[in-house]
């Protein structure tokens, strides 16, 4: 196996072993990933870090909600310049059904024999754009909520099996203290 492959690794092991010791409630730290998955599927590029960020305080001001923006912020990497254009592919297919649905007929492109990602539809303006957004919009969404549900989930469960264990290890040294190794 290569050095950058095993440096890769061992990064992302290290993230995610900082993240499960992150401080708060397992709720807490995996509400954090939710809002950061959940903002990582919205088509906003480059705006996401800054908004999962106002949307967590937000929540902690106004709801009295906790969110980890540590997850969060963690969360929202799942858009990055490797996965972005694929993700937001599977979003604009997705959602592309129900925004034909959505929009009146006279917003409906014209051409009928276009598939489902026709990559000449890319140079469009006018109805045919607002077909796209909508579309990717409309995917992002309904991609956004099982995803972030999904992340919950795995995370609530992972952070809590972390702080079982480390309570186990705990009381397994507080029992034995007289033990000495080797005797």
């Amino acid at each position: 196996m290569s050095s950058w492959w095993k440096q890769v690794k061992r990064k992302l092991r290290r993230a995610r072993v900082r993240l499960l010791r992150s401080a708060g409630q397992p709720e807490q730290i995996a509400g954090g990933m939710a809002l950061g998955l959940f903002v990582a599927m919205l088509p906003l590029l480059g705006l996401q870090l800054p908004l999962v960020v106002l949307v967590a305080e937000l929540l902690r001001r106004l709801a009295h909600i906790h969110v980890s923006r540590v997850a969060a912020l963690a969360g929202v990497w799942l858009t990055n310049p490797l996965t972005a254009a694929p993700l937001y592919g599977l979003c604009y297919v997705v959602g592309r059904p129900l925004a034909h649905y959505l929009l009146p007929v006279s917003f409906r492109s014209t051409n009928t024999e276009s598939a489902a990602l026709d990559l000449s539809a890319l140079s469009f303006s006018g109805p045919d754009a607002l077909e796209v957004v909508l579309g990717l919009v409309l995917g992002s969404l309904m991609l956004g909520v099982p995803t972030a549900w999904l992340g919950y989930r795995i995370t609530y469960g992972m952070v809590s099996r972390q702080r079982a264990l480390r309570e186990q290890r705990r009381a397994r040294r507080t029992r034995a203290p007289g033990l000495v190794a080797g005797t």
